[in-house]
């Protein structure tokens, strides 16, 4: 009897361990996770495999952050997020090794921004680390909003941080030739044109004829898109312009857009764009008025030469040497670049230069402050005019003392960061007389965050780091600095070249130092408008380090003194 009730047991058992093997396994049946959906209103995700399952899961969402932030960890270690839980749309989905690597990452990060960060003390306790690393950066970052004017609008992350250490110094991994704003070519804005605002020197672009005030209309035969103008305007091999110039029309005196002839250039790769890119000395009536286009800030392309730099103060030299005693200084497209050009720049030209006087003045976290000061001194962060420029004890060059009484500074909506600080910093010495268009208004300054010998982390970082003021204190241009005269160049979308006395901007300078009037515009008629720009695409097609001012004076000091701490 009881090897029978044995067998039984035994019988029994197998059944079980057949059911159990035939019973189908739900979470197998699944497949792989493909997408996922987020529902504000539910608060919930929608889920969806491989298989063809939906399955909705629950949100918890993090109120701590603006906006709210929405998340779930699903049982294989998988999260589920969206950055913004007011509003519907895909979430990004990241598996437990994604969520491992983003973590040891955002660790990083976390670390350094509350170091160096200006606005230090404005990070989350509690950010989401699970994000990735580009995504985490944009939550911690205190930005700037209409309740929060003086927060940040210009930190930023990049995942390769050579490409990011190039771009500074002007290198562009890929460079069709020319800058550029676009401009909508048709009544229900379905495509742009592109009008050329400058050829960069050294380009295909400039030696097969493309010129400021030239205009693009399409490009390999497309028209160009919201959708498609970063493929246009990118990438590798050749490109083929289609052209339209202004034609003056005999016989009601307009200038009317007419087709040119398709133009095929070169793509560069890894190209290193000069800033010096004009400079002229006129002479009308008993005046010699000095003129310098120049169009970023950088000491060098990066190989540490100083060749720009060099090339700067020979320009100077030679507008000096000529008789210059008024300046006119074209920075309608310089966006910024480094300080320690800003202030080479400013010492040229300000009126008495004094290595004693103060340029600006720096402004950090007090954590980095206390540092700074404990090694350095009570004066540490007092920036002073110079005249020469070093290299460590050596010196690189001279730099020559223009002693201009007063300086015009020609502007546009991409005056910003670096070439602000110039116009501030010789504010409270001389007369600057701002020609063009408000500024952009930027008055804070960053540092390049990067582990040169970590194989794991390939990232780098441009937090703001500084704040400067001149030497009364004054840095209150967020808004931008507004012209004296204000003077729309692209009112009627006719450029002239840089140089041209015609040019209305330079034209109005001439007229102010001389006080002669002069005819500009008034006798070009054309049949497009500035009101046809589309201001910001154009920003939206900018690299990230167009406007930035990075802080190579004290940018090592800073790295290697927080290090040791």
């Amino acid at each position: 009897m009881k090897k029978l009730l044995s067998l039984f047991s035994i019988i029994a058992a197998l059944m079980i361990v057949v059911s159990s093997c035939n019973t189908k396994d739900p979470v197998v049946e699944k497949g792989e996770l493909q997408s996922a959906i987020y529902n504000p209103t539910t608060k919930s995700f929608t889920l969806t495999y491989s298989s063809g399952q939906t399955e909705t899961v629950n949100a918890v969402i993090d109120n701590s952050v603006n906006p709210p932030f929405a998340s779930v960890k699903l049982n294989d270690g998988t999260i589920i997020s969206v950055s913004d839980a007011t509003k519907e749309g895909t979430a990004t989905i990241s598996t437990p090794t994604q969520v491992s690597n983003n973590k040891y990452l955002n660790d990083w990060i976390y670390e350094q921004m509350s170091i160096y960060y200006y606005w230090n003390t404005k990070i989350p306790k509690s950010p989401n680390y699970s994000l990735t690393p580009d995504k985490f950066f944009d939550s911690v970052l205190y930005k700037y909003s209409a309740t929060d004017p003086d927060g940040d609008r210009f930190s930023w992350i990049q995942e390769d941080y050579t490409e990011l250490l190039k771009s500074l110094s002007g290198v562009a991994s890929d460079e069709i030739g020319f800058d550029y704003t676009f401009l909508w070519a048709d009544q229900t804005k379905t495509h742009y044109y592109a009008l050329v605002t400058y050829v960069k020197l050294g380009t295909d672009a400039l030696a097969k004829g493309i010129k400021r005030g030239r205009f693009i209309t399409k490009i390999n035969g497309q028209n160009i898109t919201a959708q498609n103008h970063r493929t246009l305007f990118g990438g590798t091999g050749t490109k083929t312009l289609s052209m339209a110039d202004w034609k003056l029309n005999t016989t009601d005196q307009k200038y009317y857009l007419s087709n040119s002839p398709d133009v095929t250039i070169s793509m560069h790769k890894d190209f290193a764009e000069n800033p010096v890119y004009l400079d002229s000395v006129y002479t009308v009536g008993d005046k010699k008025i000095g003129y310098l286009t120049y169009n970023f800030f950088a000491r060098d392309k990066g190989d540490n030469s100083h060749d720009y730099d060099k090339m700067l103060m020979a320009k100077l030299e030679g507008i000096k040497a000529k008789g210059a005693t008024e300046m006119v200084l074209d920075l309608r497209y310089n966006s910024g670049g480094a300080v320690s050009s800003a202030i080479a720049l400013a010492s040229a030209l300000v009126k008495n230069r004094s290595t004693s006087n103060v340029l600006v003045t720096s402004e950090y976290n007090s954590l980095v402050h206390t540092e700074l000061q404990k090694e350095y001194g009570a004066n540490y962060n007092k920036e002073y005019f110079i005249d020469k420029i070093t290299k460590g004890t050596t010196t690189v060059v001279t730099v020559p003392s223009l002693n201009l009484n007063r300086l015009y500074v020609l502007t546009g909506n991409f005056t910003a960061s670096a070439s602000e600080f110039v116009i501030n910093g010789l504010k409270p010495y001389m007369d600057v007389i701002l020609v063009g268009e408000t500024t952009y208004g930027k008055n804070v300054g960053s540092i390049t965050i990067y582990e040169k010998n970590d194989p794991k982390n390939k990232w780098g970082m441009q937090p703001i780091i500084v704040k400067y003021l001149n030497s009364l204190g004054q840095s209150d241009f967020t808004t931008g600095f507004k012209p004296n005269h204000e003077i729309d160049e692209f009112e009627d979308l006719f450029l002239y070249q840089f140089g041209d006395t015609n040019d209305p901007l330079l034209g109005k300078a001439i007229s102010l130092i001389t006080g002669q009037t002069r005819l500009t515009r008034s006798t070009v008629s054309t049949s497009l408008r500035s009101s046809q720009i589309d201001e910001k695409k154009t920003l939206d097609m900018k690299n990230r380090s167009t406007f930035e001012m990075y802080d190579d004076v004290r940018g090592d000091d800073i790295r290697n003194l927080m290090k040791k701490k």
